[in-house]
C-alpha cells in the first residue's frame, strides 16, 4: 500500500514538474527599482546581439526605466542609455532614422513625445526636435506609401495623422486622415492583401470604431459597415492577427463597455464575420488590453486578455483549440486569480531564446511582472526579417511556413493596444515538427522570397532579396536582370551585379537614403551585358543607402546596407 502511494506521489510530483507555467522571474533577473502603479511595456533588440531589450513605465507619468537583456540577467541602463527622467504611455521599438538599429519612440502621459536615436552601444540620441515629429502623440507605425521608411502614425487634437518618414531621420508634416472625436488603441494591417497598410482603431466612450482602408494614393476610406466591423461602444483592448492561419489577419477587440468582446474573422474578400459566439471569445467586460500569442508552440495563436475585476476573473488565456473555437486556461497556467493581473500594459517576447514566448506585464496589483514561459511544449522557428526595399523591419509582411500541407501565416504588426508593444521578430509554433518544407516571404515591397526547408528549434534572419525599381517611361528601357548587391548588409567592401542594356557610357553611384549622391563608384564606357563591379565602403555612419545605375537608355536603384567598420 505504501509503495503504491510513493509510485503516485512521484508520479503526480512529475506531472507537476512538467506541466506549463508562467513564473514571474522578474526580481531574480534584476528587473527591480521600478515604482507607481505599472502602465506601458515595450520590447525589442537596440544592440543587435540577438535578444530584445526591455523598456517600461508606470501611469504617474514620473517612471521609465530601460533594461538591457543579458538572456541570465536583465541589467538598468536607463541612466547610461541618456534616458532618465522620462515617461512612456505608448513606448515603440523600431529602426526609423535610417540605420542599422532599433530606435525608442516614447509618448508621454503628459502629450509630450520623444524620439531617441540607438546608437548601437546601449546609448541614445535625443533627436526629437530635428526630426520634425511635433507635439502629435505617436500610437503606432507602419509604412503606409510603401517607400521603404516606417511612419510614425500620430494623433494631434482630434486628427488621426500620419508623419511620413523622409528616411534620414526627418518626418514630413503629418497629413491629416480623419477626424476622431474619441480614440483608444489604434491597429495596423492589411486586413484586404492589397498592399497597402490600413487603420483599426477603438474608441473610449460610446463612438463606433473604424476601419480605414488604404487607397495607395495618400487618402483612406471609411469601409467600417461594409467590413463588418462596427463596434459601437467603448472598446479600449485591441489585438490584430491571422488566428485561423488562412493567411488573413483578424481583428479581437475587449470589451470597456456593456458588450462582449468581439472577434472579427477576417472572409478575404474585403469583408469579417463576428464569430465571438461561436468561438467562445466573448471574454468579459472592463478588459483593459489584450494580445495575440501562440503561448504553447501548438501553431495556433491563443489570446491573452486582462481585466479590471481581478477578483472575479483576472487575466485570461483563450486557448486556440485549431478548430476556430477557444477554451479558457488561465487558472492553470497560474497567470489567473485574486491579486493577479489588472495589467495595462503587455508585451509578448522569448527573452531567454529557449523557444517559448514568454509576457511581461504592468499594471494595478502585482504591478511589473516577466512571466517566464516554462515547460513550454512543442518546437518553434523564430524569424527576424531585415528589409532592402521594404521598411527594415518588415512591418507589413506576411510569411507561411508549411508543413506536410499544413499553413502556419505570421504577419509582422505591432500591437494595437494603447500601452502594449511586443517584440517585432515572428514566433511560429510548429507542434513537435523537426522542421518546415518552406518559407514564404511577402514583402511589403511586393517581393515574394521562398526558402527550402528549414530545420525547427532556431532563429534565423531572413533579409529581403533586391530587384530593379520598375521604371518605364520615355526611352528608358526596365532591365531584365536585377541590380544586386553582395553581401548585403556591406561592412567593408563588396560588388555590384547589374546588366548593361545597350553599349554605351553609363554610371554607378552610392546615394543616401534621400537620394542625394555621396560617392560614384564607376563612370565611363561598357558593352552590352552583364557586368560585376567591385566598390569600397567610402566610410558613411551605418545604415540604408541605395546604389544607382543610369545611363541614357536605364535606371536601375536597389537599397542596400552599410554596417560600421570594427
Amino acid at each position: 500500500m505504501r509503495r503504491s502511494l510513493s509510485i503516485l506521489l512521484i508520479l503526480i510530483s512529475a506531472y507537476l514538474s512538467a506541466q506549463q507555467t508562467f513564473q514571474n522571474v522578474a526580481p531574480a533577473l534584476g528587473i527591480t527599482g521600478m515604482d507607481g502603479l505599472g502602465h506601458g511595456v515595450g520590447w525589442g533588440d537596440i544592440d543587435n546581439d540577438g535578444d530584445p531589450d526591455l523598456g517600461i513605465s508606470n501611469q504617474e507619468g514620473s517612471g521609465f526605466w530601460f533594461f538591457r537583456n543579458d538572456i541570465d540577467h536583465f541589467t538598468n541602463i536607463t541612466a547610461s542609455a541618456g534616458l532618465s527622467g522620462l515617461g512612456g504611455n505608448k513606448i515603440i521599438i523600431a529602426e526609423m532614422t535610417g540605420d542599422e538599429y532599433n530606435d525608442l519612440v516614447l509618448r508621454t502621459r503628459s502629450g509630450t513625445q520623444y524620439l531617441f536615436e540607438s546608437n548601437g552601444d546601449g546609448t541614445f540620441n535625443d533627436i526629437t526636435a530635428a526630426s520634425g515629429i511635433g507635439a502629435a502623440a505617436v500610437y503606432n507605425i507602419a509604412d503606409f506609401d510603401n517607400d521603404g521608411y516606417t511612419d510614425l502614425l500620430s494623433v494631434a487634437g482630434s486628427n488621426l495623422s500620419i508623419l511620413y518618414n523622409n528616411g534620414n531621420s526627418t518626418f514630413a508634416t503629418a497629413e491629416v486622415i480623419a477626424p476622431l472625436p474619441d480614440f483608444w488603441g489604434i491597429a495596423v494591417l492589411d486586413y484586404d492583401r492589397d498592399g497597402f497598410m490600413d487603420i483599426y482603431w477603438t474608441t473610449y466612450g460610446d463612438n463606433p470604431n473604424t476601419l480605414l482602408k488604404n487607397n495607395g494614393d495618400g487618402t483612406f476610406d471609411d469601409v467600417t459597415t461594409e467590413a463588418g466591423v462596427e463596434y459601437t461602444q467603448g472598446g479600449h483592448a485591441l489585438d490584430v492577427s491571422d488566428f485561423n492561419n488562412d493567411g488573413y489577419v483578424d481583428i479581437y477587440v475587449g470589451s470597456y463597455s456593456n458588450l462582449s468582446c468581439k472577434l472579427f474573422k477576417n472572409n478575404g474578400d474585403g469583408t469579417f464575420d463576428d464569430v465571438s459566439v461561436s468561438s467562445g471569445t466573448t471574454g468579459h467586460h472592463d478588459t483593459r488590453t489584450t494580445t495575440f500569442a501562440d503561448y504553447n508552440n501548438d501553431g495556433f495563436l491563443d489570446i491573452f486578455s486582462s481585466h479590471h475585476d481581478f477578483y472575479s476573473y483576472s487575466n485570461t488565456m483563450l486557448k486556440n483549440n485549431g478548430d476556430e473555437t477557444f477554451t479558457e486556461v488561465a487558472p492553470s497556467l497560474g497567470i489567473s486569480g485574486e491579486w493577479i493581473g489588472d495589467y495595462f500594459g503587455v508585451g509578448w517576447a522569448d527573452y531567454n531564446l529557449d523557444g517559448a514566448l514568454d509576457l511581461f506585464a504592468a499594471g494595478h496589483i502585482d504591478k511589473y511582472n516577466l512571466f517566464k514561459n516554462t515547460n513550454c511544449p512543442g518546437t518553434y522557428l523564430m524569424v527576424d526579417l531585415k528589409g532592402i526595399i521594404s521598411n527594415p523591419n518588415g512591418i507589413g509582411a506576411q510569411v507561411d511556413v508549411w508543413n506536410n500541407g499544413q499553413l502556419v501565416s505570421r504577419n509582422v504588426l505591432p500591437n494595437g493596444g494603447f500601452h502594449d508593444f511586443s517584440d517585432l521578430r515572428l514566433h511560429f509554433g510548429l507542434d513537435g515538427a523537426y522542421s518546415v518544407d518552406s518559407i514564404n516571404v511577402y514583402w511589403p515591397s511586393g517581393i515574394v522570397q521562398k526558402l527550402g526547408n528549414t530545420n525547427a528549434d532556431q532563429l534565423i534572419s531572413i533579409t529581403e532579396d533586391t530587384v530593379t525599381t520598375g521604371i518605364n517611361t520615355g526611352q528608358l528601357i526596365v532591365c531584365p536582370v536585377p541590380l544586386t548587391v553582395r553581401p548585403n548588409p556591406v561592412v567593408h567592401s563588396g560588388k555590384v551585379s547589374f546588366y548593361q542594356v545597350k553599349n554605351g557610357n553609363i554610371s554607378l553611384s552610392l546615394l543616401d537614403a534621400a537620394g542625394r549622391q555621396l560617392r560614384i563608384i564607376y563612370n565611363g564606357y561598357l558593352d552590352k551585358g552583364g557586368h560585376e563591379i567591385d566598390f569600397t565602403v567610402p566610410g558613411p555612419r551605418s545604415g540604408f543607402y541605395n546604389l544607382k545605375v543610369e545611363s541614357d537608355s536605364q535606371l536601375q536603384i536597389t537599397k542596400v546596407i552599410i554596417q560600421k567598420r570594427q
